[in-house]
């Protein structure tokens, strides 16, 4: 443990299990996934694989997807690896859950602390039928444990703080990584920024440090997201307005009405169409002249075979059923086709990740 990390809630058992569970997922994805890639590409038909795609459409780039999946398939390395990763994703709530429980009392007395004071929930919200499934394998979705908040705090962020799973690699300061994309919004002087999939707040607190005098208002379905963001920036003073919304839909916002938005590891945990139209109404309620930064994991085109194959993994075995279809997706060209301007994709960090996409609403 370092000098400033935090200190867990969890009991000893509990700690200890993290730890190996972090451990464990440290080293498959340096030093077994290392291994893994020089065998793939050593193998006979990694040249070709390595030139790309047959064509930039979604099914050309599945097909070379499919094909570098095959022939990693074949190794016993990659199959290690994966294995791991696939029981450390499993155990994170298999093992995880019980640890919570074991201080329930606890954290629930913490939740029931915190008061839906700047949260707008709706009873009545349409929840679209792809939510409803066990997202990142969690058991019941993102509202189905009503310990969520305090398991992603002392579960989920010690294993996953310093990367090695999905599209961040070894070593990745998530917490700097959101930072980093708030960065490459180019005005300072925006007075109201939109996050739509606020999630538990994190990218909130960038986006505060970077323009501290901006108001803040951001959007979930999830209203245990939305409480746990409720429990974050309370705890640290950021003011922000918080609203159970479909951001696909209707924001509800007024037209023209936010000067920037910023969204951050959204898009691949929803469907083409359903992301087409969340840029479309982050469009309309965009100011003339205000820009929108989004950050995902990086798209298939602008990755090699081997790393192009780990992050397809995940749409089956990690509970993230549309990674693959974003993957093989253009966000850049579709806004291009919504309206706006200016419009530029590319990495900020090793791996292609953070993988940005930048773009200004005309004006």
């Amino acid at each position: 443990m370092t000098r400033n990390a935090p200190v867990s809630a969890l009991g000893q058992h509990g700690r200890a299990g993290v730890d190996m569970l972090g451990a464990m997922q440290k080293f498959a994805s340096n030093h077994v996934r290392r291994a893994a890639r020089q065998q793939f590409e050593a193998s006979a038909e990694a040249p070709a694989l390595a030139a790309g795609a047959e064509g930039e459409d979604r099914a050309s780039i599945m097909d070379w997807v499919d094909r570098a999946r095959d022939v990693a398939e074949r190794q016993a390395l990659y199959r290690l690896e994966r294995f791991t990763q696939a029981y450390v994703a499993l155990s994170i709530y298999e093992f995880g859950i019980p640890a919570v429980e074991r201080s329930r009392a606890r954290f629930a007395a913490e939740a029931d602390s915190v008061v839906d004071d700047g949260i707008e929930v709706d009873p009545q919200l349409a929840i679209p039928d792809y939510f409803d499934c066990d997202w990142h394998l969690r058991p019941g979705g993102w509202d189905g444990y009503d310990l969520y908040g305090p398991h992603g705090l002392h579960v989920v962020k010690p294993i996953f703080a310093l990367g090695g799973f999905a599209a961040a690699p070894v070593g990745a300061n998530i917490g700097q990584h959101r930072l980093d994309v708030v960065a490459q919004l180019p005005r300072r002087d925006y007075r109201r920024i939109y996050e739509p999939g606020c999630g538990n707040g994190s990218t909130l607190v960038a986006i505060h440090k970077s323009f501290p005098d901006a108001e803040l208002i951001a959007c979930d379905l999830s209203v245990e997201q939305l409480r746990a963001a409720r429990r974050l920036t309370d705890k640290l003073g950021i003011p922000a307005s918080l609203r159970q919304r479909d951001a696909a839909t209707d924001t509800r916002e007024p037209d023209e009405s936010v000067d920037a938005v910023v969204t951050f590891a959204l898009h691949h945990e929803l469907p083409h169409a359903a992301n087409v139209a969340l840029l479309t109404e982050m469009f309309r309620i965009l100011k003339p002249g205000g820009d929108i930064v989004l950050s995902d994991p990086p798209p298939f085109r602008a990755i090699d075979p081997f790393h192009a194959v780990l992050l397809d993994w995940d749409t089956e075995h990690r509970a993230e059923p549309f990674f693959s279809e974003a993957g093989a997706s253009d966000w850049g060209a579709e806004m291009a086709r919504i309206g706006f301007a200016d419009v530029k994709a590319y990495a900020i960090g090793p791996d292609s990740y953070p993988w940005v996409t930048l773009a200004r609403k005309p004006g």
